[in-house]
């Protein structure tokens, strides 16, 4: 390690969201260094101490790869101007260090250096405020450079330092030393591993009851990454013990102390104790208690049912069958309804006429949402009725929880009818929060596949509604959609039942065979590229992939595609954020809700426009410009994941199956796939992939208590 001390030039990149940083530094020998850091960016004119190493970047050439930043109070008065000006406390500008300076004179360094600088306060002709806040802030920055070397000592990144501080105050350090596991309460991409290696630094006992009591906590806490609300205790046990590597009756008898004292919530059912996180314990107790209340109040909708459904058929030149006529008068006559059903069932046709339905009755403020963007377009342009995404219709409260919204109980949603399509996604806390934000003398429709996968996150609402049959819902069988996507359509429902779908070379269900990732990856190109002249909008062609990672995943392919429709080219702008490069022409989807931007995961768009500081994007129903700093929750998006495509409809979509998948060959996440395609369906693989897949029902069950206390038997 080497250390350099010199002052900032420039700030040449900084990503917030990772404190990843590039920064020009220019020595006491005025020579100009690059230096690369994944910590707190420093300001120009900073006068810093760094740590760390010189490295010769591929494309870069050398930098000096920080590990450690240290600012440096002045030690001149020539420095003391640009570091008071650094600190950017409010109300401080240039006239009111001129008064500090003059007041001081050659003293204000002691004072700038001195551990206690409360000689500040004394300054005349200063605002109290202005005094106190950069007394503060003075003080502030000796406590971040101790927490800075604190964090570093122990072998993390000072890049939580200031997070640190602005939780913990002065006291940051001490409250660590008392718990390291406190750290885990700060930003949910700390890991346990993280605060267990503080803790060792610290020479904490592996077997303290407070690292048994985060691991505890912290396990339970990422359960629903596995889609489960609740884990039996013994399971429970198993994981943590799993995490901490020994310690089973000290975590049983922590487990115990924990439901006690309430910071976990257990329920006793058929002679096993389930654990929860307070959170999702709320939110699945509450969504069943709102669910069965919606229940308790139903009333017929008056409206003539017959005469309605032969006005309706008249007016589409249709001719609606047994089911979606039951599926309607349900739907009217029940404060909450349920409609499933695979491709070309008709769902759609049912809003359609619930729509118009309902628009004839008192109760016709109609909220119509679905979980993602594409879906709620095309449910617009279905119905003629403005359809929008839950997030939105819920407003999201910026800066907090994802499933904290504007709307809740205490601010309902103004609807007398509320529809929600695309039904398999809502996860128990979604579920909830949306119940929560409805009147109760509003009627809820919700309409879904059950056979498509599961929700993101905690349970699975949809199976669970359906399952508990407290709820009354139409499942739909009979095939409508006779013409455009016929054999897509069949196909699906043949992979539903466990059946060989048909595979011919063309059609509108297209199967290409290929022996090697090399030879699938030369046919998605060049599937892809004759695709984009099919097509008026190329967000309307899709590659989707059965994993993100690995040669054959979504990442891979991405990158194959864009070298291929997008080459590097003097007449394209182009970025490199986090090691990928960004070219005007890229399709990208957004990972990460962006409340402020109302761009939300799995929304995709295409790149028109960069800039030195933002990227423009067009999406299907709206052009955003994105801050460069906010690209970090991009990624490429010409192959994306079967999840990530769920609730989203394209004309042509491009499936690679092969064996490499492995145990991803499974039949909901085939059929879901396919079903993501109106038009067209190519399927680039192997024959024995998809026998595979076809065959293959997934084994992973969802630990949840959701049916049991819609039954009431909880």
């Amino acid at each position: 390690m080497e250390t350099l001390r010199g002052i900032v030039q420039r700030l040449i990149y900084q990503n917030e969201s990772n404190s990843y940083c590039v920064f020009l530094l220019e020595d006491y020998n005025e020579e100009r260094i690059v230096c690369t850091a994944n910590l707190e960016a420093p300001k120009e004119g900073d006068d810093l101490e760094v740590t760390g190493r010189y490295i010769t970047h591929k494309k870069y050439g050398r930098q000096f790869e920080t590990a450690t930043i240290e600012r440096l109070k002045p030690d001149t008065l020539y420095g003391a101007k640009p570091y008071l000006i650094n600190l950017a406390v409010r109300g401080l500008g240039e006239k009111s260090i001129d008064k500090i300076l003059a007041y001081f004179e050659d003293d204000l360094i002691t004072v700038l250096r001195a551990e206690d600088p409360v000689a500040l306060l004394e300054v005349p002709g200063l605002r109290k405020s202005v005094k106190e806040d950069l007394y503060n802030s003075l003080r502030g920055e000796g406590i971040l450079q101790e927490i800075n070397r604190f964090l570093e000592a122990a072998g993390l990144s000072s890049r939580w330092s200031r997070i640190l501080y602005t939780t913990y105050g002065g006291a940051a350090i001490n409250v660590l030393e008392d718990n390291p596991f406190r750290l885990l309460e700060l930003d949910s991409t700390i890991t346990f591993s993280m605060a267990d290696t503080l803790r060792a630094a610290l020479e904490i006992d592996p077997g303290d009851e407070r690292r048994i009591e985060a691991a505890v906590i912290y396990t339970l806490r990422n359960i629903s990454d596995n889609g489960h609300s609740c884990m039996p205790a013994d399971e429970l046990i198993g994981l943590v013990f799993d995490r901490l590597g020994g310690y089973a009756e000290e975590i049983a008898t922590r487990i115990e102390e924990l439901l006690e004292y309430g910071q976990i919530i257990g329920t006793d059912y058929d002679g096993l104790l389930y654990i929860y996180s307070p959170n999702i314990y709320h939110a699945e107790s509450e969504a069943a208690y709102l669910t069965q209340q919606l229940m308790a109040d139903s009333e017929v909708i008056p409206l003539d049912m017959e005469a309605f459904i032969e006005q309706f058929e008249r007016n589409k030149q249709i001719h609606l069958g047994d089911a979606q006529k039951e599926a309607i008068q349900l739907a009217l006559q029940n404060k909450m309804a349920l409609i499933t059903g695979g491709p070309g069932t008709g769902k759609t046709t049912i809003i359609q006429a619930l729509v118009e339905a309902f628009q004839q009755t008192p109760q016709n403020r109609i909220l119509l949402c679905a979980p993602t963007g594409r879906a709620a377009k095309r449910l617009t342009e279905a119905t003629g009725y403005e359809a929008t995404t839950i997030h939105r219709l819920l407003m999201p409260i910026q800066g907090s929880d994802s499933y904290d919204f504007t709307k809740n109980e205490d601010n309902l949603l103004e609807a007398d009818v509320v529809i929600v399509d695309e039904a398999s996604m809502l996860n128990v806390q979604l579920y909830y929060s949306l119940l929560a934000a409805i009147p109760e003398s509003a009627y809820v429709v919700i309409v879904g596949d059950v056979d498509q996968l599961p929700p993101i996150g905690a349970g699975f609402v949809l199976r669970d509604l359906l399952d508990s049959e407290v709820i009354p819902f139409v499942r739909l069988n009979t095939i409508f959609r006779q013409k455009e996507g016929n054999r897509i359509v069949r196909n699906a429902h043949d992979i539903n039942h466990g059946d060989m779908p048909e595979l011919t070379p063309v059609g509108e269900f297209t199967f290409r065979e290929v022996r090697s990732v090399t030879e699938m990856m030369h046919q998605i190109v060049a599937f892809y590229t004759s695709s984009l002249e099919n097509v008026t909008d190329e967000l309307d062609v899709q590659i989707i992939s059965p994993m993100r990672r690995g040669v054959a995943g979504s990442v891979a392919i991405s990158k194959i595609i864009q070298e291929a429709v997008n080459k590097k080219s003097t007449l394209r702008s182009e970025v490199k954020i986090n090691g990928q490069i960004y070219r005007v022409g890229d399709k990208v989807i957004q990972v990460l809700n962006n409340y402020e931007l109302e761009v939300f995961n799995g929304e995709i768009g295409v790149i028109f426009a960069i800039s030195k500081t933002e990227v423009s994007i067009r999406f299907l129903d709206k052009e955003v410009k994105v801050p460069m700093e906010d690209m970090t929750s991009f990624m490429l998006a010409y192959a994306i994941t079967v999840h990530k495509s769920q609730g989203s409809e394209y004309g042509i979509v491009i499936i690679p199956f092969i064996p490499t998948y492995n145990q991803m060959l499974q039949r909901n996440l085939l059929y879901t796939a396919v079903t993501r395609a109106r038009n067209k369906v190519i399927v680039i693989g192997t024959k024995g992939a998809i026998q595979k897949a076809v065959q293959t029902q997934s084994g992973t069950a969802r630990y949840s208590l959701f049916k049991e206390r819609l039954q009431g038997v909880i």
